[in-house]
């Protein structure tokens, strides 16, 4: 992970770039940095639930079954909710919800395991917050390896999880990679209310690297949005019945993207990368995600 942040580090914007172009980059920057630093946030979960996000799903009684869980680890939410004063009820709301899943997902040492390191995490935060202090280079060291530790549980059900809160269905991970690529993050993240999850793969080679993010057709990625500008103008055509929306580094001077459009289905796919990945290559890594 830190040859993306290195790479993204290195992106140099051009002086004839405007100001939308580098709010563009510093937001990628900033969600790489977001992805790699958990420090002390409730667990990695709440990492992948963006803070904010206001949805319910599934009935009352998936809230009503993961409130015990929540009052076995911690004695009630509302003493989780102490130790994290500055973050809105609905996130707690989700963390009851993914917990439900968790469980019925995880084998129960898996699930032990995580909700132990969940645990240890929530009581760093909760010291940290008596003692009124930023955390020891030691404790932020453990903070982030305990995301690490983290992760790979999220894996196994935050799919299942993501996929309850969305109306389109979530692809396969990509067939076809470029030479040399390995999958190195995934993430499945709600940015705004209202809006569903955003399934997100980070693939690196070195220090190159690129990512594909699937939405809801008509939510935006930061990328996509006119501050960045990077998808204003592109070279739109249609293969294999796809809309294809392409834009070159060449053109741009800073990104590589290339984003297909599957209206029938409800979602779409933007890829970017730094690396000088070609059409073709783009092309290939999104048609393996939604061709059988």
């Amino acid at each position: 992970m830190n040859n993306i942040k290195q790479a993204l580090e290195k992106v140099e914007i051009p002086k004839e770039l405007n100001s939308r172009v580098a709010l563009g980059v510093k937001q990628a920057k900033m969600e790489k940095r977001k992805r790699q630093n958990p420090k002390l946030m409730l667990a990695s979960v709440v990492a992948v639930i963006i803070i904010g996000t206001a949805l319910s799903f599934g009935g009352s009684h998936l809230a009503d079954a993961a409130e015990s869980i929540i009052s076995q680890l911690f004695g009630s939410k509302e003493n989780l909710m102490k130790t994290y004063p500055d973050d809105e009820p609905e996130k707690f709301d989700l963390i009851d919800q993914s917990l439900v899943v968790a469980q019925e997902t995880l084998t129960e040492e898996e699930f032990n395991e995580y909700t132990r390191l969940m645990k240890e995490l929530v009581a760093l935060k909760s010291k940290l917050q008596e003692e009124n202090r930023e955390p020891s280079g030691k404790e932020a060291r453990r903070s982030n390896q305990i995301g690490e530790l983290m992760r790979p549980y999220e894996n196994k059900f935050m799919p299942i999880f993501s996929q309850q809160l969305a109306s389109f269905k979530f692809t396969k991970k990509p067939t076809y990679l470029p030479e040399g690529y390995e999958l190195v993050f995934e993430s499945y993240g709600i940015a705004n209310k209202g809006e569903e999850p955003v399934v997100s793969f980070d693939y690196e080679k070195g220090e190159s690297w690129f990512n594909t993010q699937q939405l809801k057709i008509n939510q935006l990625t930061d990328i996509e949005k006119s501050e960045a500008g990077l998808f204003e103008k592109t070279e739109s055509y249609t293969l294999n019945g796809f809309q294809f929306d392409y834009v070159s580094q060449e053109q741009s001077k800073w990104l590589g993207g290339l984003r297909i459009t599957v209206p029938e289905k409800g979602y779409k796919i933007v890829l970017i990368t730094t690396d000088k990945l070609s059409k073709e290559e783009m092309e290939k890594v999104l048609l393996s995600m939604i061709e059988k």
